[in-house]
């Protein structure tokens, strides 16, 4: 932290852009995002106090600094609170497993973007039927890990963050949107466009990759362009705004 009280990025030494957001319970929570670098610091145990509406709402940040984001491997990142070494820590929300850095001294956690949706469920590795199918129709994509090019033809693995070819599972962004919909029919005052920005509230594998290639172009290379995972967080932005029919 910087003598304004700005909390700088570990990656970068940056300041951080903070957030507000609602936890599961209405309760504030700040977050700090550094953008060009695909990183989140989260104090205490801010991760796991997340409204399914804070997550969407981290999604349409993610989307809208796409071109400022230059994600690169971290090398022993240090506590923005006390300077001490983070600690990278691996873990298993059900079946994907995730990563972060923790602070040993207990002030909290460092995730890039990707590893946080995943620890969220909402990014999985390819099933393998999905990793050909897409490789016969994309040679390169971006990893959205570390923005390393990976070549298909070569593995599903980044050479450089050894991080898996992946996508959003769509029956997770599913589940979030209903939750999201039973909340806001709850709360005094409903949003009146609210159905309509929810109506695909049923997002199936075949159309996912559907949306994903319009949104990142048919039969074209992704590796200067978005990841996988970024061009399906588009796609799902494009049809909650109504621009994926």
């Amino acid at each position: 932290m910087d003598a304004d009280g700005e909390l700088a990025c570990p990656g970068c030494s940056r300041p951080t852009t903070p957030q507000a957001l609602l936890g599961k319970y209405g309760q504030p929570l700040g977050l700090d995002l550094c953008f060009p670098c695909c990183l989140l610091w989260f104090d205490g145990f801010e991760s796991v106090l997340l409204a399914p509406g804070a997550i969407l709402a981290l999604f349409t940040l993610i989307h809208e600094h796409r071109d400022e984001q230059q994600a690169r491997p971290l090398s022993r990142p240090a506590c923005p609170r006390c300077r001490v070494t983070l600690v990278e820590t691996h873990d298993r929300q059900r079946h994907v497993a995730f990563r972060y850095w923790r602070c040993p001294t207990e002030h909290g956690r460092l995730t890039t973007f990707v590893e946080f949706l995943r620890e969220k469920d909402f990014v999985r590795p390819l099933a393998p039927a999905e990793f050909a199918d897409l490789k016969q129709r994309i040679r390169t994509i971006r990893c959205d890990g570390c923005g390393a090019a990976i070549d298909l033809e070569r593995g599903s693995v980044c050479d450089f963050c050894r991080s898996p070819v992946s996508t959003l599972d769509p029956a997770h962004v599913d589940r979030v949107l209903r939750e999201l919909r039973i909340a806001e029919q709850k709360r005094d005052t409903i949003d009146p466009a609210l159905p309509a920005r929810l109506a695909m509230d049923r997002l199936r594998v075949d159309d996912f990759f559907r949306h994903v290639e319009r949104e990142s172009g048919r039969d074209v290379e992704l590796g200067a362009a978005l990841g996988l995972v970024g061009a399906g967080i588009g796609a799902v932005l494009g049809m909650l705004s109504g621009r994926g029919n």
